[in-house]
């Protein structure tokens, strides 16, 4: 996973570009910290490689569903209630 900041000066708003298993998405920098705290708290319960590409998946179809090409706080939100059953407990 890698973030790579895109600021829009005249959009007044900012984006990252962020990279979950080799599927690039655009992400408002409001979500960015909370997407990924959730990928990196996945990470380390979860060892195996077909777990990220799920989440990548998952956000795909997500905005697939909305239209949209940029993440938000609630596609956010909705990934972490899709996946909440595919962590192992601590």
């Amino acid at each position: 996973m890698f973030f790579q900041p895109i600021y829009y000066p005249e959009a007044m708003s900012s984006q990252d570009k962020v990279t979950i298993s080799s599927v690039v998405f655009h992400v408002e920098d409001t979500c960015r910290s909370m997407l990924n705290d959730y990928l990196k708290s996945f990470q380390k319960k979860q060892k195996d490689a077909w777990c990220e590409e799920r989440l990548a998946e998952l956000l795909l179809e997500e905005l697939k569903e909305v239209g949209k090409q940029i993440v938000t706080e609630e596609q956010v939100h909705h990934l972490i209630q899709k996946t909440k059953h595919l962590q192992m407990p601590d």
